[in-house]
């Protein structure tokens, strides 16, 4: 039975999609069938601070605690539309899990084409 605490594997994608918009698709890997998606939104989790050339993001999670879990290795993928400005040059996705950072990725803007 995995815990809370875990390192989750997360993968970022970002595509642009015209203008100064961005898909952004965050995938995070569970461990267990005790994970439960929520949300992705713009902005640090909880009680963190980010550079400002930094446009992070939030995908939250939570975990059953004392259940028994079965074991799985599935990913779940949620997607936002991002704006590029001029400050910001990267991208950090963090999956966040009953309120602990437990993954994260980090990428470029790609350029538009």
């Amino acid at each position: 039975m995995a815990a809370a605490v875990d390192k989750l594997k997360v993968k970022l994608e970002l595509k642009w999609t015209g203008g100064d918009a961005y898909d952004a698709t965050v995938t995070v890997w569970i461990t267990d069938t005790c994970y439960h998606e929520k949300d992705l939104k713009i902005g640090p989790p909880p009680g963190q601070v980010t550079i400002p050339e930094l446009e992070p993001l939030t995908f939250t999670l939570t975990h059953d605690e004392g259940k028994a879990c079965g074991d799985v290795d599935r990913p779940v993928t949620k997607t936002t539309q991002i704006p590029h400005s001029a400050g910001k040059s990267k991208v950090t996705a963090f999956a966040v899990v009953n309120g602990k950072v437990v993954g994260e990725d980090t990428k470029e803007f790609p350029r538009a084409k």
